[in-house]
């Protein structure tokens, strides 16, 4: 990690570098003058960032780092329409590093337990679609699994993924039921990742829509999540957090609340849970015969803060991803009373299904030891790290 005095000399250095630098090189005015006006920018952020505790300014280091990430996004994006071949070369460079700086000024983040692969559930894997069962799977769809429950004439949908992803899970859907729609549409939660293609199909198939009552303002229009928290560090999803969607969807016209005593409908043999925590009306469903647990985000097996670790899925078990969880207490809880039920097989919104004694070891350390394991070192929404 990069210790806070030393990012301070890093971005006086490049400030130097952006404005100076491409005129000193005969650069053409095309790269000096976006390249100057960004070290304008590092210079006004940094001047106002507060790099000790105790110092004065507008910005905390976990801001800056998201302006860090930004700036080399803004940069990579420029270098792109570059024809000459060396500044665009060094501009990428600059992207880089301004990413580095970001990432490498990132806390530790929470430290979960590892899972050897071994802990993987066994499955079927047919393109992105893992069939854990005949009557249960799941589809990866980037960062983020969509989960089909039931069988050809009766399955009802969990989740609905990412923006832009309601054609990948409508052709998987029809290579595993053929043109049957779904019974309902099943949220465990209203974040930007689950709920991307909800209005795209809910509209194709006419279906309803069902969550807990507590996440209804955030599927009706009517209430945002609150800020993202980047500062609880663990890579460079969480550096970059301020910037996911946290505005509502509005599926009003199609949602219902789950009923109170725990059924779903149209799932036999299936309860829903209340687990919030990473969201207020965040639910895990729970088949207790064949002890299966889908536990949404309160429980995810990929380090789901980390970048890389999000897109290679190394298997890790965790509490939910930090940075979009706003009560603690309660995500702890959550992960007590799932590991309470004693589940056989995890499948988890982020990460690929785990089961077997190697998890069930990583679960019962993760709740027992959630205080040291599960927490960010810091975030906004961490009352102390008491009472987790």
């Amino acid at each position: 990690m990069i210790p806070p005095r030393l990012h301070a000399t890093l971005d006086a250095v490049s400030v130097a570098a952006l404005i100076a630098g491409p005129s000193l090189l005969g650069w053409p005015r095309r790269a000096v003058r976006p390249l100057a006006l960004a070290g304008l920018g590092v210079a006004a952020y940094s001047l106002a960032t507060r790099y000790r505790r105790g110092s004065s300014g507008a910005l905390t280091l976990a801001e800056h780092r998201v302006l860090d990430a930004a700036q080399g996004i803004a940069v990579a994006g420029t270098a792109l329409s570059e024809p000459d071949r060396v500044i665009r070369q060094a501009m990428m460079g600059y992207a880089a590093f301004s990413f580095a700086a970001a990432l490498l000024t990132s806390p530790e983040g929470p430290k979960g337990v590892p899972l050897p692969r071994a802990a993987w559930a066994p499955a079927t894997r047919r393109g992105d679609v893992w069939e854990l069962a005949p009557d249960l799977a799941y589809l990866r769809l980037g960062i983020v699994n969509v989960a089909f429950i039931g069988t050809s004439d009766d399955w009802v949908l969990v989740d609905a993924g990412l923006p832009g992803t309601a054609g990948a899970i409508l052709s998987a859907a029809r290579r595993r039921f053929g043109n049957v729609p779904p019974r309902a549409i099943l949220m465990t939660h209203g974040h930007f990742d689950h709920v991307g293609a909800l209005r795209t199909l809910a509209d194709h198939w006419q279906v309803p829509v069902f969550a807990h009552p507590q996440e209804r303002p955030f599927l009706d229009g009517t209430r945002s999540y609150p800020p993202a928290a980047p500062e609880v560090g663990g890579g460079m999803m969480a550096t970059t957090s301020p910037v996911f969607p946290r505005s509502p969807v509005d599926v009003s016209d199609h949602l219902h609340d789950l009923p109170v005593h725990g059924s779903i409908p149209h799932l036999d043999g299936w309860s829903w849970i209340h687990t919030p925590g990473h969201a207020p009306g965040h639910v895990s469903l729970w088949h207790e015969g064949r002890r299966v647990l889908l536990s949404g985000d309160a429980i995810v097996t990929t380090r789901q803060e980390s970048a890389c670790g999000a897109a290679m899925q190394m298997p890790e078990l965790h509490g939910p991803p930090a940075y979009f969880t706003s009560d603690w207490q309660a995500a702890a809880a959550s992960v007590r009373r799932l590991r309470d039920l004693d589940p056989a097989l995890i499948v988890a919104g982020h990460g690929h299904a785990v089961a077997g004694p190697h998890m069930t070891a990583a679960l019962d350390l993760l709740a027992h030891r959630f205080r040291e394991l599960g927490l960010p070192a810091t975030s906004r929404y961490l009352t102390g790290r008491g009472g987790a």
